[in-house]
């Protein structure tokens, strides 16, 4: 080979590792999402956290409510009615 060739080698090499490298993760990337994952996973973990935190939300509530209307009932004089 000749000298040419093998820097060629060597600069397509050293190319190579650098787009194989993995990304650096950064201390936000574990409490936030970060720009490491493809598009179509981040939409995904989109969908799927939007999905999650309303139900958790309306759960809460629904809870919330329930809970003051029970305490609104018995003081109201309808502890007989409850038990």
């Amino acid at each position: 080979m000749t000298k040419a060739s093998d820097q060629e080698v060597q600069v397509h090499q050293t190319a190579v590792d650098a787009v194989q490298e993995q990304p650096k993760r950064r201390w936000q990337s574990y409490i936030w999402d970060s720009l490491d994952k493809s598009p179509e996973e981040r939409r995904f973990l989109f969908k799927l956290d939007s999905a999650v935190l309303t139900f958790a939300c309306l759960g809460y509530f629904i809870k919330a409510l329930d809970q003051s209307n029970i305490n609104n009932a018995f003081v109201s004089g309808m502890q007989v009615i409850m038990i």
